[in-house]
This record gives structure tokens, C-alpha cells and sequence, in this order.
């Protein structure tokens, strides 16, 4: 479907402007006006038409090809704000997530995998804001994986005699393998894989129902992407074309692809020799 008849809360997301459920919310808000009255999510995107976010004009970005999407794995520490605070709340002392990435180029960044102050860990984020809503509706088919720091009974505690199934929020959850990941004496460190993503408080609760105490949970897998060991807390890392193709796939969606640059004219005899002459 061209541009001509995109619904617009789609286009505003495929050019990272925001998120699809986030950029409906600001329809209904009123942050988005088209032709000068408050945008519906129903409504679609004409050539022609004005569209204003925030008071400020949009339009032109709308008008060019959405390029490749990038996406970073940032390696979150524990109580750092995603986002910064908004008007009329307390700010943190620490900068957030969002302040430390860098800027990007007509778009902004959005969170994949989303994450509260207390959570630690890999945190995803993308330009594209279809490829962020098509893997948060397919979370329970997206596997990751976490470690956790367990306070055991005894150093020859055994991972093994924990069920692979834990009630969470009057729903079973599902473990496909806790293997011990270090740890010294009691305070152990367990890696808890899962076939599905947002269920850091189910790895806690697997735990804390056998009376095991939990004081910290990391994401540390979310699809294909492994948290790199040599990345340090507070940075970034892009990932590889493959890497976002992949992730494009655990959505069902296909890749945009970057229009090709402008191919210049080729340059008349008659210039070459004017420009001789001239030297």
C-alpha cells in the first residue's frame, strides 16, 4: 500500500516517530492533528495532507522513504529510568536510557523489551516503530533468557528438584531449563531460559514460591540476542544486519528497505570542455 492511503498511525510508526499503540494514544489525546483538526486512528495519510505532532510540522519526514531500521542492545543497570522525566515529575539524579543514546537521524528510539527503573539487563531498542509493536504482540513466542542471584540452603543445592512450571498471575508459566550460572557458598546464580519474553517477575516468583529468596534478576537473551559479556553497563551496541533481519522474522514482518541514493546526471561534453577551458 503506498503512502497515498497509509493509515496514518501506521506511517507516523514506520518513520520512528512513535510506537503504533503510543501514536494512537496521542490521536487520542489530540497531539496529532491532520489538516488542522485532531487525527482519529482510523485516519489515513493522503498526498497532500498536513500533519502536525506536537505543534510541530511532520510532514516531511512522512514524505520520504523510511530507511533501514537500526536497533541497539543496551546493557541497563539496575534503577536507571528508560525514559526522562516528564513535566511536573520528580527527576532522577540518573541520567536515563534514553539520554545516553545517541541521536537518530528523523526518528527516535523505542523500546522492544520493555523494562522498569529496577530491571537490569539487556533492554532493546529500535528506530522502527512497527518492528517494536510486531515483537511486543509476539512476546509469548519470542524465547530469553535471565540469570538470577538465589539465596540457596545449602552450596550443593540442586536446580534440578525445582518444577519447570510456576502459577503467575493465575496463569502457568513455562521453563524450559534452569542450569547454575556461578556463585559462591549460598549466593548462587541460576541461568532460567523461557520460549517466551516479559517474565522477569515469573523467574522471581519460580524461586521465591519454594521459600528461595531472589535479590536480583538480569534479562540476558531476548530472541537471537545474547547481553555481550564485554559490554559495559550504560552502553551500547548496534546490531548486525543479520541480527535485525532476524528479529524482523520473530515478527512476521518484512525488512524495509533504504531507497537507493539519487544517481547523479551524467555531465555534457560541453561541460567537460567549458570546464577545461576555464582551468
Amino acid at each position: 500500500m503506498s503512502s497515498e492511503s497509509e493509515r496514518l498511525h501506521k506511517l507516523l510508526a514506520q518513520h520512528g516517530l512513535g510506537s503504533r499503540r503510543e501514536v494512537e494514544k496521542w490521536m487520542l489525546a489530540g497531539r496529532v492533528m491532520l489538516n488542522g483538526k485532531p487525527a482519529q486512528p482510523g485516519d489515513r495519510y493522503r498526498d497532500g495532507d498536513r500533519v502536525v505532532l506536537d505543534g510541530q510540522d511532520v510532514t516531511s519526514r512522512l514524505k520520504t522513504t523510511a530507511g533501514k531500521a537500526s536497533v541497539l542492545a543496551y546493557h541497563k543497570p539496575q534503577g536507571q529510568p528508560v525514559q526522562p522525566a516528564s513535566a511536573g515529575e520528580e527527576s532522577s539524579a540518573e541520567e536515563s536510557v534514553m539520554e545516553r543514546l545517541p541521536a537518530v537521524r528523523g526518528a527516535r528510539w523505542l523500546v522492544i523489551n520493555t523494562m522498569q527503573p529496577g530491571d537490569s539487563g539487556l533492554l532493546m531498542v529500535t528506530s522502527d516503530g512497527r518492528l517494536a509493536d510486531g515483537l511486543r504482540r509476539r512476546a509469548e513466542q519470542i524465547p530469553s533468557a535471565y540469570v538470577a542471584r538465589v539465596l540457596v540452603p545449602e552450596p550443593e543445592f540442586d536446580p534440578e528438584t525445582l518444577p519447570r512450571m510456576v502459577q503467575f498471575n493465575d496463569q502457568p508459566v513455562a521453563f524450559e531449563s534452569i542450569e547454575p550460572a556461578g556463585g559462591e557458598g549460598t549466593n548462587r546464580w541460576f541461568r532460567v531460559e523461557a520460549a517466551h519474553s516479559h517474565r522477569r517477575a515469573a523467574v522471581r516468583a519460580l524461586f521465591e514460591t519454594h521459600g528461595l529468596k531472589v535479590s536480583r534478576v538480569i534479562q540476558v537473551k531476548f530472541a537471537d540476542i545474547e547481553l555481550p559479556r564485554e559490554l559495559p553497563r550504560g552502553k551500547h551496541k548496534a546490531l548486525t544486519d543479520q541480527q535485525v533481519a532476524r528479529l524482523y522474522e520473530y515478527a512476521e514482518m518484512e525488512q524495509p528497505v533504504a531507497a537507493p541514493p539519487p544517481r547523479r546526471a551524467p555531465r555534457r561534453a560541453a561541460d567537460r570542455q567549458r570546464k577545461k577551458r576555464a582551468r
